[in-house]
């Protein structure tokens, strides 16, 4: 992307996916290089996650990223703090859980322009099995309103102005009827139908990569969020 020299890494959650690459620009820029994190992914890639991603992407890979270590980001931020690099000053965003209970998103002060690591995706579910639905409509409305954006770049896709809105759309399209279905007593078997039946979903149908083998895991995540909110 840029021939300038890497001054800092940002460690968006603590899925492998987003931090082994640690491991890459450690040797290449030094050991001294910053790597900023929220405490709590700190805490997660210091401990067990952090040998069970290396294992998982080596398992998903087929073996291509065998010899990866596990390097630790060694710079704990928090939400609201401001990092200046040169002429670019960074504010950090931190809502609590939504794709996880540790994602950082990264707004580019004055550019309008914020990078929400997999709190939102561009044509594709955000993996919600360490998250929650509610939380992330929390986050989404606190971005909207404090990271004053017009372009929100995503962990996976392209960046876009509607990724906020779209993303919204469609997990709430699948959150809601869950949450009517508690409310009824209607069972999670049932559930899936009045999700697929939702004209949120259907609008995402065709073009959400993976729609039809994770929409019932993402279903049943939604009812059981919703069900334990209901007590």
């Amino acid at each position: 992307m840029t021939d300038k020299p890497v001054v800092a890494v940002f460690n968006s959650h603590d899925h492998g996916d987003h931090w082994l690459g640690n491991h890459a620009f450690r040797d290449a820029f030094g050991a001294s290089l910053p790597i900023y994190a929220l405490p709590a992914c700190i805490s997660e890639i210091a401990g067990v996650q952090g040998n069970l991603w290396r294992s998982l992407l080596e398992r998903w890979t087929h073996g291509a990223t065998l010899g990866t270590q596990v390097v630790v980001p060694n710079r704990p931020v928090a939400h609201g703090q401001e990092l200046r690099f040169g002429d670019t000053t960074l504010r950090l965003h931190h809502y609590g859980v939504a794709h996880t209970p540790c994602d950082l998103c990264v707004e580019i002060v004055g550019e309008r322009v914020t990078h929400v690591g997999d709190v939102a995706m561009h044509r594709r579910i955000a993996n919600m099995d360490d998250g929650s639905y509610l939380g992330t409509f929390r986050t989404f409305d606190a971005l909207e309103k404090h990271a004053h954006s017009q372009v929100w770049v995503p962990g996976h896709g392209d960046a876009v102005p509607n990724l906020l809105r779209e993303n919204r759309e469609l997990f709430e399209g699948i959150y809601r009827p869950c949450e009517q279905a508690v409310k009824d007593g209607v069972a999670l078997e049932q559930a899936k139908a009045l999700v697929l039946a939702d004209p949120r979903v259907k609008k995402y149908v065709d073009i959400t990569q993976g729609f039809e083998s994770n929409i019932g895991k993402y279903t049943s995540l939604a009812y059981l969020e919703a069900e334990k909110e209901s007590f």
